[in-house]
């Protein structure tokens, strides 16, 4: 995992094999612990978790649940349920809700609260690869503490998209994209024509 630092923020690099090792990891300690019917992954980056753990502890069933909170990067709004749980009645039924991160803790707390507990669950608990330590919300199960902003590999376009003109106005547009092609494993060039097909789309 590397660290880089522009503007006065953080942000760590994960890689694909980074994340299998974090998620075998977080499947041994829930597996100790926690016997469970079905697991339910927030969307977008917790379905990819929920998913490997799927295959890892042979759960066969996963839910989806959509929510959103960020309007650009370290800026939250209010939590936003925008997919709903499709299952009526949990009565009986013990899940595991799954993200990739628990940064300011809200929208897992949302989801506890507000959608999952009124459906009667048998057995909830949470679980994470990573989370923040000003989280107001502490899952179950994580693996690591990190106060970066994480770049997971499945976020390399919203990085792109959200970071490039913040590197490019701290670091110049040469060492920005430079950079920001490290972070996101993409060479200069593609990130141009990318940012140049979303300005054209706008």
């Amino acid at each position: 995992m590397d660290t880089y630092r522009v503007g006065g923020s953080k942000y760590l690099k994960i890689s694909w094999d980074e994340v299998e090792e974090l998620v075998e990891n977080l499947a041994g300690k829930i597996v100790s612990s926690y016997r469970f019917d079905l697991l339910v992954g927030v969307l977008r980056g917790g379905m990819i978790v929920a998913h490997l753990l799927s295959d890892i502890l042979g759960i066969d069933e996963i839910y989806p649940v959509g929510c959103s909170s960020y309007t650009d990067i370290y800026k939250h709004s209010q939590v936003r349920v925008y997919h709903p749980l499709i299952i009526d009645n949990l009565e009986d039924k013990k899940l595991l809700v799954v993200d990739d991160v628990a940064d300011s803790g809200e929208t897992l707390k949302t989801i506890v609260q507000k959608i999952i507990a009124p459906k009667n669950p048998g057995e909830y608990r949470t679980a994470t690869l990573h989370i923040k330590p000003w989280s107001t919300f502490k899952p179950d199960y994580y693996v690591d503490v990190v106060d970066a902003w994480i770049v997971y590999p499945w976020e390399k376009y919203e990085m792109i998209k959200l970071l490039g003109p913040r590197f490019i106005q701290s670091l110049g547009e040469e060492d920005g994209l430079s950079m920001l092609g490290e972070l996101v494993g993409k060479n200069i060039s593609k990130i141009k024509r990318f940012l140049l097909t979303l300005s054209s789309s706008t």
